[in-house]
């Protein structure tokens, strides 16, 4: 009996046939063109696909080498190899993948994928509008040309780190678990993965992003407790808590795992857990 896959639970489409597999990634990501020179023997796609509410996370393996060449998609895409090898070529730049090292796709670029025929990877998807207004909401600011991310992560940057480690955990959580999903739960962990997208890649607008530069004191993090308590019964989101503490996103999220050791999702999660069980 086979393992089971990350994200089984949601299958998108098993297929040996190039073709059916073009017409089904043209639904949901871009229609690509065959690379040249590919190895199909043995090709067997295996598509998992766990769309949320404006984020999307998938798994896919090809079962032999392959290279996919797509048009500009209008989604933000973070490629996330698990297993095998690979390369991305995004406009100028060109990105070796190896499990564990992430690589950005633009929405407004085309971009080529080579897969090693062992490759197993990981993706998440962000529409470019709804990373585009995330960025407007947390900065104030007027984002007129269009936002475009640098395709390496800026490794150093605890957002990153975070980010690396957290796909990972969730794909596992999704894989164990089946929907529908409580609506607040969606809002507040695609509230997460855009926050730290925003902040682990380098962009046009990083600038705007690096003012942050202390942890919230933890008078604030209590303060941002007391809010997500008495307004538990829906999606806090994460400008609402810099808004009422004065600080920014990431710097709350940073130190409320500092201070914690959870996340404001996390904590959350537990007011609604004890607010459940002493109902009963």
């Amino acid at each position: 009996m086979k393992s089971p896959k990350p994200l089984d639970n949601f299958p998108f489409l098993r297929s040996r046939d190039v073709e059916e597999v073009r017409d089904a990634l043209g639904h949901v990501y871009a229609k690509p063109a065959l690379v040249p020179a590919c190895d199909l023997e043995g090709f067997n796609a295996v598509i998992n696909l766990c769309q949320l509410k404006d984020t999307a996370l998938a798994y896919g393996a090809f079962g032999a080498a392959v290279g996919f060449e797509f048009p500009a998609t209008g989604f933000f895409s973070q490629l996330l190899p698990i297993r095998g090898t690979g390369e991305i070529a995004c406009g100028r730049a060109s990105v070796a993948l190896a499990a564990g090292a992430g690589a950005m796709m633009s929405s407004d670029l085309p971009h080529k994928i080579s897969f090693s025929g062992d490759c197993e990877h990981l993706m998440l998807q962000i529409s470019a509008r709804t990373l585009t207004d995330k960025l407007t909401a947390m900065t104030g600011k007027t984002i007129n040309e269009p936002l475009r991310m640098d395709p390496l992560q800026s490794s150093r940057h605890s957002a990153a780190q975070m980010l690396q480690q957290y796909l990972p955990l969730l794909v596992e959580t999704l894989s164990l678990v089946n929907p529908p999903f409580p609506d607040w739960w969606i809002a507040q962990t695609e509230q997460l993965l855009i926050v730290l997208v925003l902040y682990g890649y380098r962009h046009n607008y990083s600038e705007l992003l690096q003012e942050e530069a202390t942890d919230a004191a933890p008078r604030q993090v209590r303060q941002a407790e007391e809010y997500i308590e008495a307004n538990a019964q829906r999606a806090v989101t994460l400008e609402e808590l810099a808004s009422i503490t004065g600080v920014s996103a990431f710097s709350l999220f940073r130190s409320f795992k500092k201070y914690r050791g959870y996340s404001p999702l996390e904590f959350l999660t537990r007011v609604r857990a004890k607010r459940g069980r002493s109902l009963r």
